[in-house]
């Protein structure tokens, strides 16, 4: 099986590499990893000394020669598209077209808990994306994921014992562990056929930041304060996970702050418990495994 891994030197995508890497059913040969440079190919190869040169495609998503090559031979595309960005309907559905081209067996799609929700940007430019799989002809499998838990620096929150709240601290927010993600992943990758088809609305755990703050400060004995960013300034710093430089991404995170400052987007979590046969991980549980690779 050849596995082909889109986004892979990015937060998402790097944990569905490592949790694959960490698998005993396939080996280095069998990953593809696509990325935009040589450069973050290095930077993956530094990381894991197992990948070589020839576990890496060099391309675009717009730059339509460089698909058919990172595609060929390919039985499973991961597809994590980036953030924020004006073009990310487009990219993938010049990948999904790719794919179908090429042969692949089956194309799992990282896309977001609740793509209808057309006020967000991030959402609105992912339900396309869906709707042209679906009518594809691929095999497919969805993954949406709620806000991820690893959004939160654990690591700054202990150490200075304050939450950077970007939204109302009291809106309940659906979280996800990037770990429980890419766990699910690698369950799909690895054996597609039982998840043909499927829509997975994946949530850990419900939470306000107020309830994470609490959390932390059961777990460490501390107190923790809870400091709102005003929007503008996450806006113009960038203060996110995400690496956004352009209008559109500013206006879609500014739409996103303010979606969820008002709302929210919780969700169910019965949809992880049933494909991991666990409970999910939980803030809780989260800070637990934290402090102790801290």
């Amino acid at each position: 099986m050849i596995i082909l891994i889109t986004g892979a030197s990015g937060r998402t995508s790097g944990f569905v590499l490592r949790a694959l890497l960490e698998s005993n059913s396939i080996s280095p040969s069998d990953l593809r990893l696509f990325v935009r440079s040589q450069d973050a190919a290095n930077k993956l190869k530094a990381q894991y000394a197992q990948l070589t040169d020839s576990s890496f495609a060099i391309g675009d998503y717009l730059e339509a020669s460089t698909l058919p090559p990172a595609l060929e031979g390919v039985d499973v595309v991961f597809h994590n598209g980036p953030a924020f960005h004006a073009l990310e309907s487009a990219m993938g559905i010049a990948l999904i077209d790719a794919a179908k081209r090429a042969g692949v067996k089956h194309f799992v799609y990282c896309s977001v808990l609740f793509p209808v929700i057309t006020k967000m940007l991030n959402h609105k430019a992912k339900a396309p994306v869906e709707e042209h799989l679906l009518e594809s002809g691929l095999n497919y499998t969805i993954l949406e994921p709620s806000s991820f838990m690893q959004n939160v620096n654990l690591k700054n929150v202990v150490s200075t014992g304050t939450i950077q709240a970007l939204y109302t601290p009291s809106v309940l927010q659906g979280y996800l562990d990037l770990e429980d993600l890419a766990a699910v992943a690698r369950l799909v990758i690895l054996d597609p056929a039982p998840h043909n088809r499927a829509r997975y609305e994946l949530v850990g755990e419900n939470c306000t930041y107020e309830d994470v703050a609490r959390s932390i400060a059961a777990q460490t004995g501390k107190d923790v304060k809870i400091e709102q960013v005003p929007r503008e300034q996450i806006v113009g710093r960038g203060a996110t996970h995400a690496q956004i430089s352009n209008d559109y991404g500013q206006e879609g995170l500014e739409r996103m702050l303010f979606y969820y400052d008002k709302r929210g987007i919780p969700g169910n979590n019965n949809t992880v418990r049933w494909l991991l046969g666990r409970e999910p991980m939980t803030w809780a549980d989260r800070v637990r495994r934290e402090l102790q690779r801290l």
